[in-house]
C-alpha cells in the first residue's frame, strides 16, 4: 500500500504544473544552471586572461614594430633563461619572499601573543597594532621614503645620534641597503596580517589546554611548542601561503619606493614584467615573465603543501 501511495503522489505531482516546477528545482541540474552566472564570470576575468596570457607569451608582440602578433613558439622563454636582468630579479624576489615571510611571521607571532593576554585596554592595543596594516600602500611608501630619506628623514637623524651611520647616500641610493630599506617598510606594513590570523587562532585554543599543561608542570614554552604551534598550523598554513603570493605578485612598495633601483638592486620580477609591458612595450616577452612567475608561485604552493602535510590524516 506504500508503495502504491508513492506512485500515486508521484503521479499527482507530473500531473500539477505547480508540483512538476518544485521538482525541477530539487533536481541537480537546477543546481548547476544557477551556477552559470558564476562561471560566466570566472570564464570571462580568470580562464580568458589566463590563456590569452599563455598565448601572448608564445608570441612576439612589440607594440613599437607594429600590433600584429607573430607566433615564436618558446623563444620568449628561451630569452628569459639567458637574460642577466631576469636572473637578478630572480634572486632579489626570492630574498624579498623569503626575508618578508620569515620577519613577518616571527614579528607577528610576537605581537600576537602579546595581544592574547586580558586586560582593560588590550582592546586599544590590538586596534593601534592593526593600524599600519589599515593604511593605503601609497600611503606607506611616500611616508617612509621620507622619513627615511638621507638628509631630512627624521629616522634617519634619529639613528645617526646613536651612533648608527646609514652613509651619506641613504638608504634610497645605496644598492647594497635599498632592498633591504623597502623590506623593512612592507614588514611594519604586512606584520599585522599575520598578527590578525595568529590572534585569531590563539584565541580558538581552549583555556583548559593551558590549565591542564599548568598542572603537569609544563613551562610556557613547552606549551608554546607542544601544545599552541600543533593547533596553529592550518592558520600559519593559510597566511603564510597568501603573504607569499603577495610578496611574489605584488610589488607595489617597490615600485613607489625605488621603482627598481638604483640600477637593478631592488629589480623584482613581477615588477620587471611590469616594465617590459608598459616602458619598453613588449607584451610578448612581459607575458612570458608573467606565466614563469605563476608557474612558479604553483611550484611554491604544490612544495609547502607536501612539505608542511596539510591536509593528511595522522
Amino acid at each position: 500500500m506504500a508503495k502504491v501511495g508513492r506512485k500515486v503522489g508521484y503521479a499527482e505531482r507530473r500531473a500539477n504544473p505547480l508540483a512538476r516546477f518544485l521538482n525541477v528545482l530539487e533536481g541537480k541540474a537546477f543546481a548547476w544552471v544557477l551556477l552559470i552566472p558564476s562561471l560566466s564570470l570566472v570564464s570571462l576575468f580568470i580562464v580568458y586572461p589566463l590563456f590569452r596570457g599563455i598565448r601572448l607569451s608564445l608570441s612576439e608582440l612589440e607594440l613599437l614594430k607594429g600590433p600584429d602578433a607573430k607566433f615564436i613558439g618558446l623563444e620568449n622563454f628561451k630569452t628569459l633563461l639567458a637574460d642577466p636582468q631576469v636572473g637578478n630579479a630572480a634572486k632579489n624576489t626570492l630574498i624579498y619572499t623569503g626575508v618578508g615571510l620569515v620577519t613577518q611571521i616571527a614579528l607577528g607571532m610576537a605581537a600576537a601573543l602579546l595581544l592574547s593576554r586580558e586586560s582593560k585596554f588590550i582592546w586599544a592595543a590590538r586596534i593601534a597594532v592593526m593600524l599600519p596594516w589599515f593604511m593605503p600602500p601609497v600611503v606607506t611608501a611616500y611616508m617612509w621614503r621620507f622619513m627615511l630619506d638621507a638628509q631630512y628623514g627624521i629616522v634617519t637623524i634619529l639613528v645617526s645620534h646613536i651612533g648608527i651611520d646609514i652613509g651619506g647616500q641613504g638608504i634610497w641610493a645605496n644598492p647594497d641597503k635599498a632592498l633591504y630599506g623597502v623590506l623593512f617598510v612592507e614588514l611594519w606594513r604586512s606584520y599585522p596580517f599575520f598578527t590578525l590570523f595568529i590572534l585569531a587562532g590563539i584565541q580558538g585554543i581552549p583555556a583548559e589546554l593551558r590549565e591542564s599543561t599548568a598542572i603537569d608542570g609544563a613551562s610556557s614554552f613547552q606549551h608554546f611548542r607542544y601544545v599552541m604551534l600543533p593547533l596553529l598550523k592550518p592558520v600559519l598554513f593559510v597566511s603564510t601561503i597568501l603573504e607569499a603570493i603577495k610578496l611574489i605578485n605584488s610589488p607595489t612598495l617597490v615600485l613607489l619606493m625605488t621603482e627598481g633601483g638604483p640600477g637593478d638592486s631592488t629589480m623584482v620580477v613581477p615588477l620587471l614584467a611590469f616594465k617590459k609591458a608598459y616602458q619598453a612595450f613588449d607584451f610578448g616577452y612581459a607575458s612570458a615573465i608573467s606565466v614563469a612567475v605563476l608557474i612558479g608561485i604553483s611550484g611554491f604552493a604544490m612544495v609547502y603543501i607536501r612539505s608542511v602535510g596539510f591536509g593528511k590524516e595522522k
